[in-house]
């Protein structure tokens, strides 16, 4: 069983509000991405709030996935990716995607994509890619959990991928929507904009 690790912790300071309560078209970004990763087929979806997380939680309904308070969220995001797979630590979940509350234009076909590569490779650490590019969401193998809750956060997730190279397996999914980040209301109407093209 794969799981969803959606950091939505953060303070969103560029942004002027929390990313995860951002509309979307017809819906927040969370609730976006929640849905997007469901439609995919992952049964388990963790969201990992910290900064406004009473706030999110008034606007987005998280019923139909699982709840994670991240205290320390201003230590950074690899702080959040650590409470949320010291959550699913304990469980049968085998893998876990990491999941930007910044990304909810990463449909469910490339989840799912990822998602049937990892059923073949479920000890490979496996990262979408567009033109040689890396993109997001990649999935952490359960061998990593360990070392990811461990590891020092002075530490990225790429420095971890990075530690464990010969173990990557790269998908091209010839959608450069992996590629993209919304961290202005400016790089939102721009990808807006993209999107109507």
């Amino acid at each position: 069983m794969l799981s969803a690790v959606i950091l939505a912790a953060g303070e969103s300071s560029r942004m002027g509000e929390p990313k995860a309560l951002v509309r979307y078209e017809e819906q927040t970004f969370l609730e976006t991405i929640i849905s997007n990763f469901q439609k995919a087929g992952v049964k388990k979806v963790v969201v990992v709030l910290g900064h406004a997380a009473d706030k999110i939680l008034e606007i987005v309904n998280l019923d139909s996935s699982e709840l994670v308070l991240n205290p320390n969220y201003r230590r950074g995001q690899l702080s959040s990716f650590q409470a949320g797979v010291r959550y699913v630590l304990n469980t049968k979940v085998e893998g876990a995607f990491l999941a930007l509350v910044d990304q909810p234009q990463i449909g469910a076909n490339v989840i799912r994509n990822l998602a049937r590569v990892f059923e073949k490779e479920s000890d490979k650490l496996i990262l979408p890619t567009v033109s040689g590019k890396r993109g997001h969401p990649p999935i952490f193998p359960r061998w990593l959990f360990p070392e990811i809750v461990d590891a020092p956060l002075s530490m990225t997730a790429a420095d971890i991928i990075r530690d464990h190279a010969p173990r990557v397996v790269e998908v091209e999914v010839a959608d450069e929507r992996i590629l993209w980040n919304i961290n202005t209301k400016e790089d939102l109407k721009k990808m807006k904009n993209k999107l109507r093209d």
